[in-house]
């Protein structure tokens, strides 16, 4: 009896003493994944600005970590600014990337061109319509994305009062789509 209760005693303090290890473990994993996808999106952004003409685009595929044994969820995750906030660090040439880390502090980047939230085109009928955004933009708001989804992040290069400007736009990927529609699907049962 006093080894299996000796047993126990030394598992538990084993476990104790790992879980700080496996916490700061997962954290760390979530925070390099998520500035590897931010990586990108600053790399694609900055590259169509500089190098590219006005009707340039490129598409990227992001795949945000939500809660896993191996990761930690991601809080947001912001392009153009900070969530709720039109006061940030946001100027003609330069704009910013965001992220948190469920129950970390906010991370900041900044990007050396500007980033506008496109804004979907009405057609006549007053359907929205998907590859007419409006090139103008909205620099008064961030695009936030949250984590545990993928998204295709659409940015596109346009002109405007003669800046060279990156708008942004997003919607849930393919894979996500269908596994809400699944999802809704089998809700209904």
């Amino acid at each position: 009896m006093f080894r299996v209760v000796l047993g126990v005693a030394l598992a538990v303090a084993m476990v104790a003493a790992v879980t700080p290890a496996l916490e700061d473990a997962r954290v760390t994993r979530t925070e390099r994944l998520t500035e590897r996808e931010l990586d990108r999106v600053e790399a694609a952004a900055v590259t169509l600005a500089r190098e590219e003409s006005p009707g340039a685009r490129r598409t990227l595929a992001l795949s945000l970590p939500g809660d896993s044994p191996t990761a930690t969820p991601v809080s947001f995750v912001s392009l153009g600014g900070l969530p709720g906030n039109t006061t940030a660090t946001d100027t003609a040439t330069h704009d910013v990337l965001a992220y948190r880390i469920a129950g970390g502090n906010r991370n900041v980047r900044r990007v050396e061109t500007d980033l506008r939230v496109a804004r979907a085109r009405r057609a006549s009928g007053g359907e929205r319509r998907r590859d007419g955004d409006d090139p103008s933009g909205d620099d008064s708001r961030a695009l936030v994305l949250r984590g545990g989804e993928d998204y295709e992040v659409t940015l596109r290069l346009v002109s405007l009062d003669g800046r060279r400007t990156v708008t942004v736009s997003v919607r849930p990927s393919r894979r996500t789509a269908e596994r809400v529609t699944v999802e809704r699907g089998h809700a209904r049962v």
